[in-house]
């Protein structure tokens, strides 16, 4: 596998796609950092911010995996360069090189974006303790809805030669899924679709917010996490796998 992630590489070294998906992360980094810190906000910053940033990260990720996804496999899609490419390899093993190549960008942009939060956090002066347990449980969280709505992308965007396909369908699925965390009495219809997987597991929540008091009351809990929803969502991520390598083997090139 190695060699053919190596191909994969140098395949999207001129397309500068890791510098792409950087200034994807970079953007998700001054949307959520950028504010007023106040007194209250640096009491209680760490915890704000893992109640407020999976809503940004519904946005920016689902971007993230649409671009990183489209501009991998477009290059194949021109000509007749994915037939040349499945009479010397199997489709199988171009399957899964260009999903891996794709999550190991994802992942990296994840981990720089979640680095540079707690650095910020840090730099900025926030005054609670560091809760390292829930910073590396929120990162799990994040990766998680991140692979699953990669893999969906990725399928779309391998199987498609139109890339429109694939935009399209990640465009509508980020606007449904940001609706869904605004409306967190209908809880099923967070756990319903991909891109609302990062409200479904979202753990903090912000408490004692009124309208004449503002931030000066508020307080952030760490709710119930509901652990069954999170198992389901790793064994749906093994199922699109699966069900996506099918079609494109049974795709004719």
């Amino acid at each position: 596998m190695i060699p053919f992630l190596l191909c994969e590489y140098k395949k999207t070294r001129k397309r500068y796609l890791f510098l792409t998906a950087l200034v994807i992360t970079a953007a998700q980094l001054c949307w959520s950092l950028y504010g007023n810190y106040g007194d209250t906000v640096l009491k209680n910053g760490y915890m704000m911010f893992l109640y407020e940033l999976p809503l940004v990260n519904a946005i920016f990720f689902p971007i993230l995996a649409i671009v990183v996804s489209s501009r991998l496999c477009d290059i194949e899609h021109k000509g007749t360069m994915l037939k040349q490419l499945c009479t010397i390899m199997p489709k199988s093993k171009l399957y899964d090189a260009k999903l891996l190549y794709g999550l190991f960008i994802m992942t990296i942009c994840i981990l720089i974006s979640w680095l540079v939060t707690i650095l910020f956090g840090k730099y900025i002066g926030f005054r609670d303790n560091f809760p390292l347990k829930l910073y590396l449980l929120y990162l799990v969280f994040t990766l998680l809805p991140s692979v699953a709505i990669y893999i969906f992308q990725h399928i779309l965007s391998l199987c498609f030669k139109n890339q429109a396909v694939s935009f399209f369908a990640g465009v509508i699925g980020t606007f449904i899924g940001v609706f869904s965390m605004f409306l967190p009495s209908i809880p099923w219809l967070r756990k319903s679709i991909l891109w609302g997987y990062y409200g479904s597991l979202q753990f903090v929540g912000m408490f004692g917010w009124t309208k004449e008091t503002r931030m000066s009351t508020v307080y952030f809990e760490v709710m119930d996490i509901d652990w069954l929803f999170f198992v389901i969502s790793i064994v749906i991520c093994f199922i699109m796998y699966f069900i996506g390598k099918i079609l494109f083997i049974k795709k004719e090139v």
